[in-house]
C-alpha cells in the first residue's frame, strides 16, 4: 500500500503448499502470513492494534503470527510515549516469541544500536526496513531521504552496525520494493529497482508489495499471473542472488468467487515453487514469506481474503500448518 496508517499486525507461519506435480505433504520454505492494519478501523491506536493482533492470532491457530510496526520518521524505541514505543514494550513483555518488523524513514545509526541493545536484552527477533515501498517515495514524492545514494548508503551503514552487534543473529535487514511502481512507472519516471538494490547487496531479503485491483486495468478480466507479479523478484534474484519475499499482496475481488479462490491457490503455489511458472524460473528459491493484506487500502477498497470465505479456508491452512 502506498499510504497507510502507522501499524500492522503480521500473521506468519511456515506452511505446506500443494501444487500440480508435487505430493500434498511436500513442505515449502515459504512462510505465509496475513497483515491486519489500523488503516481501516476508526481508531488508529495501540488498543486497536492489540485487538486486531489478537483476532488474527486466534483466526490462524493461536500461535505466533508476527508483529509489524511502521514509523514515518526515525526508528521507534521501546518506552517512548507514543504508539510504537508502547507496542514495542508490550510485544517484548507479552509476546517475546514474536518477530517484530519495523519500517522507518529517517536514518539514525544511534537509535538502531539502541534498538539492537534492547532486542538482545529481551531476546527479541527484529526485521528492519528503511523506506517501505521506497520507489514511490523517490519517484513520485522526491523525498530526499529516499534518494538512491542515501538509501544505499543507509543500508550499507546498517549492515555494518548489525554485523558488529551481539544481537546480529536476531536481526534481519529487509528491503521493500513496490510492484505497481515498477510495472507501470519505472520505465518512464525512473526509480527502477536497480537504483535501490546492489549486486553485493547488504540486505538479507528483498520483499515486494503486489496488488491487483484497484491498480491493474479493470477491464482486463483476470487477476495477475505469477509471472506478472514475480518477474521483478526474479530479475533481482538473478542479478544479486538475494533471497526474495512478498511483503504485501491483495486485491479487491472482481467477478466469480471460485475464480478468486483458484487464483489464491495459483499465486501461493508459485511463490512456494517459482520453477513451476516457466523454465526461465528454474533454480529460483521459494519466497521467504508472503503476507496477505487483511483490510482496505487507503481509498477504502477491501483487499483481504475475507471477501471470499473459501479463500480464507485455503490460506488458513498455509498459515496454520507451521
Amino acid at each position: 500500500m502506498v499510504m497507510r496508517r502507522h501499524l500492522m499486525a503480521t500473521a506468519l507461519g511456515a506452511g505446506l503448499v500443494t501444487v500440480t506435480g508435487m505430493p500434498a505433504e511436500a513442505a515449502s520454505a515459504t512462510r505465509f502470513g496475513v497483515i491486519a492494519s489500523t488503516q481501516g478501523p476508526p481508531s488508529d491506536d495501540a488498543d486497536t492494534f492489540r485487538r486486531l493482533y489478537a483476532e488474527q492470532r486466534e483466526l490462524y491457530g493461536g500461535g505466533p503470527i508476527g508483529i509489524r510496526l511502521f514509523a514515518g520518521g526515525r526508528l521507534p524505541l521501546p518506552g517512548e510515549r507514543n504508539m510504537v514505543g508502547t507496542l514495542l514494550t508490550w510485544a517484548a513483555e507479552r509476546h517475546p516469541e514474536e518477530t517484530i518488523t519495523i519500517s522507518h524513514k529517517t536514518r539514525d545509526d544511534g537509535r538502531l544500536r539502541a534498538l539492537l541493545d534492547w532486542a538482545g536484552e529481551h531476546r527479541v527477533r527484529l526485521s528492519v526496513i528503511y523506506f517501505h515501498e521506497v520507489q514511490d517515495d523517490w519517484g513520485r514524492r522526491r523525498d530526499p531521504r529516499a534518494a538512491p545514494d542515501v538509501y544505499l548508503g543507509t543500508y550499507r551503514a546498517y549492515r555494518r552496525i548489525v554485523d558488529a552487534h551481539p544481537a546480529r543473529t536476531r536481526t534481519s535487514l529487509e528491503k521493500n520494493l513496490m510492484w505497481y511502481w515498477q510495472h507501470y512507472h519505472a520505465g518512464k519516471r525512473g526509480a527502477d529497482w536497480s537504483e535501490f538494490v546492489e549486486r553485493d547487496d547488504p540486505a538479507d531479503v528483498v520483499s515486494w508489495d503486489t496488488y491487483v485491483f484497484p491498480g491493474m486495468p479493470p477491464d482486463q478480466g483476470r487477476y495477475a499471473t505469477p509471472d506478472e507479479f514475480f518477474r521483478y523478484p526474479h530479475a533481482v534474484w538473478r542479478t544479486t542472488g538475494r533471497p526474495w519475499a512478498v511483503g504485501e499482496i491483495g486485491t479487491t475481488v472482481r467477478g466469480d468467487a471460485a475464480r478468486f479462490v483458484g487464483w489464491v491457490r495459483t499465486i501461493t503455489a508459485a511463490a512456494a515453487d517459482p520453477g513451476r511458472i516457466s523454465p526461465d524460473y528454474a533454480g529460483m528459491p521459494p519466497a521467504r514469506f508472503m503476507k496477505w493484506w487483511a483490510g482496505p487500502d487507503a481509498a477504502g477498497n477491501e483487499q483481504g481474503l475475507q471477501q471470499v470465505p473459501a479463500a480464507v479456508d485455503v490460506y488458513r491452512r498455509l498459515v496454520a500448518a507451521g
